[in-house]
């Protein structure tokens, strides 16, 4: 079989690199950095092209211990199940995306309702996601607790701050045991997150009234 190295550029939807031009016009040699660990340029092939970092599809995949054949004019790349589970995830994250405020908000009750981290974390802003990803991680992306947890809600107050902010309040039921034990509240800050080819709304803050009455909350603050 004929050995090839073409070089590609890797795309951010490959969820590999992404690199800028810009980012390198000052750098007279660039490093590449994967999960936090330093790779030799030379090892990945790296090469500046009119301002656009290429790498060598071969060596990037085999770096990231995945396959690469060449058939019939065809590339054919196996990854590990890692990036394939990663791909499923952006893939539902990508799916639970909010278009108006009150379905990111209506996406997180049923989070937390559920226990779900991971659905909770989805419709998070991109700033509220950096500050409690490492929560999230440490709680193996299970929240709350069993009893109470939060019931169901039954209505949304949505206060227009901008254009791009609104401000959605509501009221929920404490249950344990199925019996209403008590009433929480919660105001969420939603931001429309804009993006070139689309926009969406996500969450920026958390405030209840009790952050710690279902238990283990992540990103909640109290309601002043």
């Amino acid at each position: 079989m004929m050995s090839i190295k073409p070089k590609i550029l890797i795309a951010s939807v490959a969820g590999l690199l992404v690199m800028s031009g810009s980012i390198y016009a000052a750098v007279k040699n660039p490093r590449i950095f994967i999960n936090g660990v330093e790779f030799a340029s030379s090892a990945l092939n790296l090469k500046m092209e009119n301002g656009t970092a290429m790498v060598s599809l071969k060596s990037i995949v085999d770096e990231l211990r995945g396959k690469v054949v060449y058939k019939d004019n065809v590339f054919y790349i196996t990854m590990p199940e890692a990036s394939e589970l990663q791909m499923q995830i952006t893939s539902l994250e990508y799916g639970l995306q909010a278009y108006t405020p009150e379905d990111a908000v209506q996406t997180w009750i049923r989070g937390v309702q559920r226990r779900s981290g991971g659905m909770q974390y989805a419709v998070l802003s991109p700033k509220l996601r950096d500050q409690t990803k490492q929560e999230f991680i440490a709680n193996f992306w299970v929240t709350g607790v069993s009893s109470p947890h939060m019931g169901k809600v039954d209505a949304l107050q949505t206060k227009t701050i901008s254009p791009d902010q609104v401000q959605i309040s509501f009221n929920y039921p404490l249950v344990a045991q199925d019996q209403v034990i008590g009433t929480g509240s919660a105001v969420l800050t939603v931001d429309k997150i804009k993006r070139e080819s689309f926009a969406y709304w996500a969450i920026s803050r958390i405030a209840l009234k009790d952050p710690g009455d279902t238990g283990v909350m992540i990103g909640a603050v109290k309601l002043e």
